[in-house]
């Protein structure tokens, strides 16, 4: 009988296939959705890191003390608003631009720059994300940064004992270790000594810029020394002009910018809901497609004689022969086929004892004229003009041999 699933492929593989599928789409939406590089372990200068170098607890310390702090990672910085504080500290210029740092502070009010003084090298293993061993930049890599807010700049490394001129008021800092210093025609020095400035101000049309020249006052090392960590809110508060005011860690040039995307963004309220709704829909639809290609059956219509694919072989095998011209050879063939299907069917001459050979052959002789009668012929003339459709009346002669005349023959 013939199969009335007409299916290319089982359910099972369809479900195997569909799973592959998914999980592979599922893997990549991860890689470039979900899997965010700031969730690993985080060292270097940026406000994800616990490291020495890191400015964690800068960020920890404004959440404590009641101030907005969030993290700006669009290189334009769209989210920050004119009233709003945006912290640039130590951006890594070797691997971005000084005109992406510029862009960045294109346009926003308050800006404090912190110039990068360290290199870290040789991460820790384990989870809290601490360095072996960090090294002075040389003063060209700060005076990058430097020369990309104000110009000319220059940067300058001195001994930590000589006198200050504060004219900010929160007392001098505590630094170890070799003093960075920035000197600028352009910088107003609130804090200085005779080497040069340690934090500097400029106005740049309506924005105000602080430069703060060693980061080590403000970095997870030396928040806790001195008075380091009131000097930096001091800082914070010179720039915050309103209780409302939102502080912004700068991530993107330290290599955390969210670039726009599509897939991003289908993967985010409020289009995550019609999303999710659409992959159903294609879930569903690839798994109706699995389990059955092909024209659809309409209303009482007969299964197929064929299954997929089957007809079309049949078909283009059918054309062969007809190209071989051979088609009273082929009838010919199929004549004594079908005789000695018939045979075989009333067990003539299959195995018959030694006493019944003689009514065998009777009986085979009796069932050669029974189809001679209905136009079966065991051999076809030469020049049979249609030998196909003697071919036909073989088949519909064993039909009616052994299923009857009725609907409960083979269609085939």
């Amino acid at each position: 009988m013939p199969d009335s699933s007409d299916q290319i492929v089982t359910r099972r593989t369809a479900a195997l296939l569909i799973l592959l599928g998914g999980a592979a789409t599922c893997a990549l939406l991860a890689v470039a959705v979900v899997i965010d590089p700031a969730d690993r372990t985080v060292t270097g200068t940026s406000s994800y890191s616990r490291s020495a170098v890191g400015h964690a607890g800068l960020a920890g310390l404004l959440r404590e003390v009641g101030y907005d702090v969030q993290v700006n990672r669009s290189r334009l910085g769209r989210s920050i608003a004119p009233e709003d504080v945006l912290l640039i500290l130590e951006p890594n210029l070797r691997i971005h631009s000084v005109a992406e740092l510029q862009r960045l502070m294109d346009g926003k009010r308050r800006v404090l720059v912190a110039l990068p003084k360290w290199a870290h090298a040789n991460d820790l293993p384990g989870p809290r994300g601490w360095i072996e061993e960090a090294s002075l930049l040389s003063k060209s890599t700060a005076g990058k940064v430097a020369r990309g807010v104000v110009v000319p700049a220059s940067i300058n490394r001195s001994d930590i004992d000589q006198p200050w001129t504060d004219r900010l008021g929160n007392g001098a800092p505590t630094i170890e270790g070799d003093l960075q210093l920035v000197n600028s025609d352009q910088l107003d020095a609130l804090l200085a000594s005779s080497d040069g400035a340690l934090v500097g101000e400029m106005t740049d049309r309506d924005a105000q810029i602080i430069v703060l020249a060693d980061p080590d006052i403000i970095a997870n090392h030396g928040l806790h020394r001195g008075d380091n960590a009131r000097f930096a809110l001091g800082l914070i508060d010179r720039l915050k002009p309103s209780p409302d005011a939102t502080v912004h860690f700068d991530e993107t040039l330290h290599g955390f910018a969210i670039v726009p995307s599509l897939p991003r963004l289908l993967m985010a309220p409020p289009f995550l809901a019609a999303t999710l709704l659409v992959l159903g829909a294609v879930a569903v639809t690839v798994w109706r497609a699995a389990v059955g290609f092909g024209k659809p059956h309409g209303a009482g219509q007969p299964e197929p004689v064929f299954g997929s694919g089957h007809e079309t072989l049949l078909r283009n095998a059918g054309r062969l022969l007809a190209a071989g011209d051979d088609a009273a050879y082929i009838a010919d063939r199929y004549a004594r086929v079908s005789l000695e299907e018939a045979a075989r069917r009333l067990h003539l001459g299959a195995q018959s004892r030694r006493g019944e050979a003689d009514n065998d052959v009777k009986a085979r002789g009796v069932l050669e004229d029974i189809a001679a009668r209905r136009g079966v012929r065991t051999r076809l003339p030469g020049d049979e003009a249609r030998p196909l459709a003697k071919a036909r009346r073989h088949y519909d002669w064993i039909e009616e041999m052994f299923r009857g005349s009725g609907s409960s023959r083979d269609p085939r």
